[in-house]
């Protein structure tokens, strides 16, 4: 494993444009660029600390913004106000340090390893607090149990750091400190939290991100509010996660690709209990991610138990699953992978389209015709009847449907 690069951030042409940019002020960079570029790993989120307030960081922000075609806008509540600056390409924060010095602002974050500071443009480095001999050691390290209380939204950061920094441990204290304030987790802004477990489960290292969560009793503080988590099984399937995340082999890669992270959601969701769509919308996902996800956490054993089932009912799955299939089966694919799912994801591919919006052979008014029907529950059992039977590929003609709903309803 390569050792920590102290030069790396010396002549970082990106950090001098945004100096520059910024009109060449007091800037300090703290946090996950320094971090990751000691690491030797690429970065794109800067986070930088000015002197004086937010809006005495205005001018500075304004330009920066201008200098990259794009505005700026500002985050957060009260003393936690940021300026947020991002492109397709780099997402900046502009932190003013209001009352404090740089001291006090290096002492109240949250691990060693974000509270090593360069000076824009070429430094010195600024460790204060042993990170980078925490960062040789591949130790998550708190500052303090008192920072992890003030934020409880720091405690799903070190699972979510697990996951993303290959080799790494949380040092034994900071275990300690974190399980004794899980329950804190409760009240960390949904949003926030679910953000932090997003990147947990976009990371390489996932299956490590979740086994954490699970091992410092996050699990439960971090679900929605009445979840059943159901911690053994989540436990039980934690390989799954790097089947997802592509560090371990998944059946179906092309799958992998299409489901996307949709998938790495389903797999916590499921763990949760399956709570639905909407259960889960505090977390800020995007609708159709976290659509998608409960929608194939809820299929997942029905998933399961259909995979060796005959071609009629795998059709009849993919319709009932929509556009969901390709989420479902990536997860059900990754908890027993060693299942004849490739012949699942080959139907999906040839005939997925017509199978989640078939066209319908008879109108609703051609079968209340032929049945006498009123229009109402009856009349709509005939039709899903219908659609389903056309979808196993019991009829394939309107002839053939009007005989067999002739035969079905006893005509």
């Amino acid at each position: 494993m390569p050792g920590i690069d102290i030069h790396a951030l010396e002549g970082d042409l990106l950090l001098r444009g945004v100096w520059e940019g910024l009109g060449t002020p007091e800037c300090h960079l703290t946090g996950g660029y320094v971090r990751d570029r000691l690491l030797r790993r690429e970065s794109v989120d800067l986070d930088l600390v000015l002197p004086g307030s937010l809006e005495t960081a205005s001018g500075p922000a304004q330009r920066l913004a201008a200098r990259l075609d794009t505005r700026a806008h500002v985050l957060g509540r009260d003393a936690n106000r940021v300026w947020r600056i991002e492109t397709s390409e780099i997402r900046i924060e502009l932190w003013p340090l209001g009352d404090l010095d740089l001291e006090q602002d290096i002492k109240r974050r949250d691990f060693s390893c974000n509270a090593l500071v360069w000076t824009l443009p070429d430094g010195p480095l600024d460790d204060r607090v042993d990170g980078v001999a925490d960062l040789e050691a591949r130790v998550i390290r708190a500052l303090s149990k008192k920072n992890l209380k003030d934020d409880p939204v720091r405690l799903v950061r070190a699972p979510r750091f697990l996951a993303q920094l290959e080799g790494f441990d949380i040092e034994p204290q900071t275990s300690r400190w974190i399980r004794e304030l899980a329950p804190d987790c409760v009240n960390a802004p949904r949003e926030r939290v679910g953000q932090e477990l997003l990147k947990l489960l976009g990371a390489s290292g996932a299956g490590a991100g979740i086994r954490a969560l699970i091992d410092l009793w996050l699990l439960k503080p971090a679900a929605p509010a009445a979840s059943r988590c159901d911690r053994r099984w989540l436990e039980s399937h934690v390989e799954a996660a790097s089947r997802l995340a592509g560090t371990a082999a998944h059946p179906v890669p092309a799958a992998v690709r299409e489901a996307g992270i949709a998938s790495q959601l389903a797999l916590l969701l499921r763990g949760w209990g399956n709570p639905g769509a909407n259960a889960v919308a505090a977390y800020a996902w995007p609708r159709t991610l976290r659509r998608f996800a409960a929608r194939a956490a809820a299929l997942l054993d029905e998933a399961l138990a259909a995979v060796d089932a005959p071609v009629a009912e795998r059709r009849l799955f993919i319709y009932i699953a929509g556009t969901a299939f390709p989420v479902t089966m990536t997860l059900a694919a990754a908890v027993e992978p060693d299942q004849p799912w490739a012949r699942w994801w080959r139907l999906w591919r040839e005939r997925g389209e017509e199978l989640v919006n078939p066209e319908p052979l008879l109108t609703g008014n051609e079968i209340e015709a032929l049945l006498g029907t009123e229009p109402g529950p009856a009349l709509g059992r005939a039709v899903d009847s219908l659609i389903e039977a056309q979808v196993r590929g019991e009829v394939k003609t309107a002839a053939g449907a009007r005989r067999w709903l002739t035969r079905r309803f006893e005509l």
